[in-house]
């Protein structure tokens, strides 16, 4: 514990300076390409400080316990036998369909049921309680408590993930829609809307975008809870199953490689759902 105490404090401090003795301005404009070459230079920092400490024919010279940390090369090496012997991309997409079906589920409700409680102030009263589920419920207490309603089958794993990315949507689409001006609904009320076009054409449309990035946020924590119920459940197919069998049998490379897939899919999701904001809101900037 006082190790990570010291190590928590000497990375701000670190910090602190750079930022001092580089004159950062708060806020200030980064050209693209500057962005670009520091993002690399971090990630090239761990590739390097990964290598140092693994470096060593003899697993005895290494600076690391080979059991607590794989060399990058033992790492890459073991993509193969993962792909040939485990199943590797049959388990990532057996991941990947339980996130899809989960989170679309989790849409279908918390979008609507969000859009009018924000809107309706009856419906935002009696709904109350499920919005504050998200807010003091840990996630992990939906794992046993699946597994209790449905057991460790396929459906308890869609059903978990339906309700921890329901109740994190949920509170987020109401703040969207709350946060949508005042002023954009007495111009539509002095144009003659009425009470359901103005949550169709105007609530609802306005606060989207806002949404939308809500949704990427989810989608992408998603691949996080999902693995979670897999581990947990001893599932039979899936990433969760991979990491889960590769840490019990002590092959910390396997686990690793794993990490690293789970990591490349959710970068791409992430890209798929950043460039579909850009088309759908191309008035709208996005990061």
């Amino acid at each position: 514990m006082l190790g990570f105490l010291v190590f928590a404090l000497g990375f701000v401090g670190v910090l602190t300076v750079i930022v001092w003795l580089g004159h950062l301005g708060v806020r200030q404009e980064l050209h693209r390409t500057k962005e670009i070459t520091l993002t690399i230079a971090f990630v090239g920092l761990v590739l390097l400080a990964w290598w140092f400490l693994t470096r060593g024919e003899r697993y005895e010279d290494r600076l690391v316990n080979v059991t607590i940390l794989a060399s990058p090369i033992e790492v890459l090496k073991a993509f193969w036998p993962l792909h040939y012997e485990q199943a590797l991309v049959r388990n990532a997409l057996t991941s990947f369909e339980r996130v899809n079906l989960g989170f679309f589920l989790a849409v279908l409700v918390a979008v609507p049921l969000g859009t009018y409680m924000a809107t309706f102030p009856p419906i935002a009263a009696f709904f109350r309680p499920v919005a504050l589920v998200g807010s003091y419920v840990p996630v992990v207490v939906f794992v046993p408590l699946t597994i209790a309603w449905f057991g460790a089958t396929e459906v308890q794993k869609i059903g978990f993930l339906f309700i921890v990315c329901f109740v994190a949507l949920l509170p987020l689409v109401m703040k969207s829609v709350a946060d949508v001006p005042v002023a954009y609904l007495d111009v539509a009320v002095t144009k003659g809307a009425s009470q359901w076009q103005l949550v169709r054409y105007v609530l609802f449309p306005v606060a989207l975008p806002d949404i939308w990035d809500h949704m990427r946020g989810v989608y992408g924590v998603g691949w996080t809870w999902i693995i979670l119920a897999e581990v947990w459940a001893n599932a039979e197919r899936g990433l969760g199953y991979l990491l889960d069998i590769s840490n019990r049998r002590g092959r910390i490379d396997r686990v690793f490689m794993v990490a690293i897939v789970i990591v490349v899919i959710a970068v791409a999701c992430d890209q798929a759902w950043r460039w579909g904001g850009r088309l759908l809101f191309p008035y709208r900037r996005q990061d």
